[in-house]
């Protein structure tokens, strides 16, 4: 008797990023795609569940000053000033790019390199953990108390250790 085997997906993680002006070149596409395939491969399946049905996932990663981040942290989170980082979880198709679009993160670089300097750490590093922790959010993680402020977190450090 024959049995079936269960078809997997192969599931793809594409991230654009679009870089304001003076913004780093540094993580590069290629660094931030694999940082971002370890967080997505480091979350419970039922987290991924609605992406492995999917072939490519994408998600915009956008680069910006202390001014543009704190418009967007006023319009869209009703906060005075800038912010380290915004998500805006999508979860939905996009037919033009022929995939399941997660979501958007913006990231401002200039609050990254003032908290680099202040914690003694690589401006790339602090960066990145921005970066991730935006793509957490747009996985549904949230961070709104202690308990699940310290489990993002240190999920959040898991994934930048490799």
């Amino acid at each position: 008797m024959k049995t079936k085997r269960k078809r997997t997906v192969s599931t793809r993680l594409a991230a654009q990023v679009v870089r304001r002006n003076g913004a780093p070149g540094k993580p590069t596409p290629a660094k931030l795609n694999r940082i971002l395939a370890l967080a997505l491969a480091a979350t419970p399946s039922s987290r991924r569940a609605i992406l492995e049905k999917h072939k490519l996932v994408a998600v915009d990663v956008l680069l910006v000053d202390d001014a543009e981040i704190a418009k967007l942290n006023h319009v869209h989170m009703k906060h005075a000033g800038p912010t380290d980082v915004l998500s805006f979880p999508m979860g939905e198709f996009d037919p033009e790019r022929k995939a399941f679009h997660l979501g958007e993160i913006v990231v401002s670089f200039e609050t990254a390199r003032r908290e680099a300097a202040a914690r003694g750490l690589p401006f790339t590093e602090e960066l990145t953990r921005y970066i991730v922790h935006g793509f957490l959010h747009c996985l549904g993680y949230e961070d709104g108390t202690a308990s699940k402020a310290k489990a993002m977190r240190d999920l959040q450090e898991r994934i930048l250790l490799g």
